[in-house]
């Protein structure tokens, strides 16, 4: 069995923060944990703007704090984010994620799972940072 708490992730190489300083992502199960995904704690700092695509990796995202919105770059299809909201990147979809006036609290699953130290490229693409 696999137990974790959010302050034994704090300060380890589990808690990555984004070249960016847009976000910082708290990985509770990575690849090494066997699961056949991940699952992460992302705060998106309040009034930031953030290109993502995940070309590598599908990704589920359930909101539980903060308000925003995803846009598609495809289509510019603006999508609200506030708590309750659940999205599904599962055509790989391009976007922005942009954080309203305070920090939004995310927690996402991916598919393949994340390594662990993953940031993004100038894509948005996640890949593995080399640290």
């Amino acid at each position: 069995m696999i137990v974790r708490t959010l302050e034994e992730i704090e300060g380890t190489r589990r808690e990555i923060f984004a070249e960016n300083n847009n976000w910082v992502s708290k990985r509770f199960i990575l690849a090494e944990d066997n699961m056949g995904f991940s699952f992460n704690e992302t705060i998106i700092y309040a009034n930031t703007e953030t290109l993502i695509w995940y070309k590598n990796h599908l990704e589920a995202v359930y909101c539980v704090e903060g308000e925003g919105e995803i846009e598609t770059t495809e289509d510019s299809i603006v999508y609200p984010i506030k708590p309750g909201t659940l999205y599904a990147l599962d055509k790989h979809d391009r976007h922005y994620l942009r954080a309203y006036g305070k920090d939004v609290r995310l927690l996402c699953v991916f598919n393949p799972p994340l390594v662990g130290d993953e940031d993004h490229d100038e894509e948005g693409a996640y890949v593995k940072s080399g640290k």
